[in-house]
């Protein structure tokens, strides 16, 4: 029986936070190995309850199972030394890490999966000391950074073999005995490979129909394929038979699925004791007031929208996801439904075309909702059209896609003093 271990590693940044945060492809990785006769280990650098941490730091946690990852400050790049923050490693402290892999029996394969691009520090360290105790064994890198700059992570994440793309069909291009597998067939994650778990990331489809200039999902799922119904509620079922409380739904695009209304209706009938929340994003304009009574019933307690500005320019350029009466009517019929404090909005800040104006129109339409506003801060991503608008080459170090840095380094004062916005004129605003 061959022996893999899969790893998730550090977070390399200025800011992290477990916001609903787990590896799900890595966890589909490990169950897909283990049915195709595999001996799995693993380990998650970003495991908040991995129990070498006991001695540390007990984990806090909200009522909704986010919290604060364990950092450590560690030396910044040359690249952000002109950066006024302070730059972190997140997981396990190093010489845990150490120490866990030392006490391993040698694997006959590594598998790593990737984040952000700009985190690819933290694959390059993992890389570094597994190559010192396992210098034999082969690394397989995939995930986001490994599909978004593939020839990056080539020349310089120090892994053996760089795939890019969804695992279960490029993985068996290259190791024998593997079968392609569509991804509706795959086993449920391997979330048993945890100790504690405060959540779990669920997903029912994967990909977006949609296609705004400054998104990836469409380079890194093509197309929009989706679970049947019957999988996904057994899945749930299985969860909340484990004791599960929170689910956070992973989809790029929930409320395209074919069959949402009737996995809501089941949902609400089922009457488990679990709570849903969408971290990233529903889409406004599919929110009908049959849906939106369907997410209230079914115990959805967060629900975050995305609205991404107000401005009828910027909408437009973009790619035209959702319109500002689309985003009002959507609120409306969730607070006929019955939510309140549960709805919030995102708000992208920073595209090159925004203006400060922009983003202070954005913030006060959504304040004058009396809805909870996120700024979600602009990341220039391989191959999306802003990208390309910006002229960044192939060339370019992915730690230039760091949003924090992007802000500073392109010298947009006007654009950051805008953050000092929201927090002033609301600060005790929380989830």
């Amino acid at each position: 029986m061959p022996h893999a271990l899969l790893i998730n590693p550090w977070i390399y940044d200025f800011k992290a936070f477990d916001f609903w945060l787990k590896p799900l492809g890595l966890l589909y990785l490990a169950s897909y190995l283990r049915k195709s006769g595999f001996l799995i280990s693993f380990l998650d650098c970003l495991d908040r309850y991995h129990p070498v941490l006991k001695e540390i730091k007990k984990p806090k946690v909200d009522s909704f199972g986010r919290g604060k990852f364990l950092a450590t400050f560690i030396e910044k790049p040359k690249i952000y030394q002109q950066i006024p923050r302070r730059y972190k490693r997140y997981g396990i402290p190093e010489e845990y890490f150490e120490k866990i892999i030392g006490e391993m029996s040698s694997p006959d394969y590594i598998f790593l999966t990737s984040g952000m691009t700009y985190w690819y520090p933290g694959v390059q360290a993992v890389i570094r000391i597994l190559r010192r105790y396992f210098p034999k064994t082969p690394i397989i890198l995939g995930g986001i950074y490994a599909t978004l700059c593939q020839n990056h992570a080539r020349r310089h994440s120090g892994a053996d073999l760089v795939v890019s793309g969804p695992f279960e069909t490029e993985l068996p291009r290259y190791l024998p005995g593997l079968k392609p597998t569509p991804f509706s067939e795959l086993p449920f994650p391997a979330y048993d490979l945890y100790q504690k778990l405060d959540y779990v990331c669920l997903l029912t489809s994967r990909g977006c129909p949609f296609s705004c200039s400054y998104c990836a999902v469409p380079k890194l799922f093509p197309g929009f394929t989706f679970r049947e119904k019957e999988k996904i509620i057994a899945e749930i079922d299985y969860y909340q038979g484990l004791g599960i409380k929170n689910i956070a739904f992973s989809d790029d695009a929930l409320l395209c699925h074919p069959e949402i209304k009737s996995i809501l209706r089941i949902l609400s009938e089922k009457r488990w004791s679990v709570n849903f929340h969408t971290p990233n994003g529903l889409h406004p304009r599919l929110i009908d007031e049959e849906t939106a009574h369907l997410l209230f019933r079914a115990n959805f307690r967060t629900i975050y929208l995305s609205l991404e500005t107000t401005s009828p320019r910027i909408q437009k350029e973009t790619g035209g996801k959702v319109k500002t009466e689309e985003f009002l009517r959507a609120v409306n019929f969730l607070r006929r439904a019955g939510f309140e404090k549960e709805i919030h909005a995102y708000l992208i800040f920073g595209l090159p075309q925004q203006t400060p104006e922009d983003i202070k129109e954005s913030i006060d339409f959504v304040r004058s909702l009396g809805i909870k506003c996120h700024l979600a801060e602009y990341s220039p991503i391989p191959g999306t059209e802003e990208y390309k608008k910006l002229g960044f080459g192939e060339e370019i170090d992915p730690l230039y896609h760091n949003n924090t840095a992007f802000l500073y380094l392109t010298k947009r004062e006007e654009i950051l003093r805008m953050k000092s916005y929201l927090p002033l004129k609301s600060p005790s605003e929380k989830d």
